[in-house]
């Protein structure tokens, strides 16, 4: 025991340990009256509304911002404990490359996407009676208001929960995948993922708080196309990109071993000769 409180005194005696370790205490004490004032209002709130849904948003903007300044916290730190001086422009350079961070970047992406869905279904749901018909745009898309208990097309009817579930699955694992976020060297990839995962939470929200179902309210006035919603448009969109990528790292592999092995038929001749010699 003794071995071991002596192994954690050296590790956080280190000056990158303490770093680390008090700015995130002090980014904890600075989300607490956050928190604290976010349950108060939320708790205002007996139902669902269009004002909810911007409030929670407003909530994961701050949520970023304060997430971000924790590594400006962590850099003013490691100045003080090595006796470095740095100029302002470094710590906001810190800040700005933080919330430009991947992590940041896809979080955004993905509540984005959440916010417009459920905004979009909470407009809809108060101002759309189901079965009526509001022209939208004439011979293009109308609103028609719509319950689906079930997945796409209505599949898997009266098994909201089960698919509720399997939605919460499905979103921990892509999120796993977006590990590998990162627009600069996998745009596709990146974009794709975070559109499924966006519209996968954003109809699961519906499948775990609304009795009634998923919320549909899209109707294309021309042609026969089952009703659909916001997360539905991203979940197919992201489905196509994901299709493309992979298919275009399919063509990349295949390239790359056509090209391995004309180069290994370039070199066996060689090779033959020389042990004729």
């Amino acid at each position: 025991m003794k071995k071991f409180f002596d192994k954690m005194k050296e590790i956080f005696s280190k000056n990158d340990a303490k770093a680390s370790m008090w700015s995130f205490v002090i980014t904890i004490i600075i989300f607490i009256p956050f928190i604290i004032l976010f349950m108060t209002v939320l708790l205002q709130y007996s139902y669902i509304t269009t004002q909810f849904w911007v409030f929670i948003y407003l909530a994961i903007l701050v949520v970023i911002l304060i997430y971000s300044f924790s590594s400006v916290l962590y850099k003013k730190l490691m100045a003080n404990y090595e006796n470095v001086k740095l100029e302002k422009k470094e710590y906001l350079k810190t800040y700005i490359d933080e919330l430009l961070s991947p992590f940041c970047v896809c979080f955004l992406i993905v509540a984005s996407i959440v916010f417009i869905d459920q905004l979009s279904k909470n407009i809809a749901n108060l101002h759309l009676v189901q079965g009526d018909v509001v022209h939208f745009i004439p011979y293009l898309i109308n609103w028609r208001l719509a319950y689906n208990t079930g997945a796409a097309w209505s599949m898997f009817s009266s098994h909201t929960n089960i698919l509720a579930m399997v939605s919460l699955i499905a979103s921990i694992v892509i999120v796993f995948f977006l590990r590998k976020f990162d627009l600069k060297k996998r745009p596709l990839y990146s974009i794709s993922l975070s559109f499924i995962l966006g519209g996968t939470i954003g109809n699961m929200i519906d499948r775990f708080f609304y009795p009634k179902g998923v919320i549909d309210f899209i109707d294309f006035a021309f042609m026969d196309f089952p009703t659909f919603n916001i997360a539905d448009s991203f979940l197919v969109i992201g489905t196509i990109l994901l299709a493309l990528y992979l298919l275009m790292d399919m063509i990349k592999e295949e390239k790359k071993n056509k090209k391995e092995k004309a180069i290994q038929l370039n070199e066996s001749p060689k090779d033959e000769d020389m042990n004729d010699d």
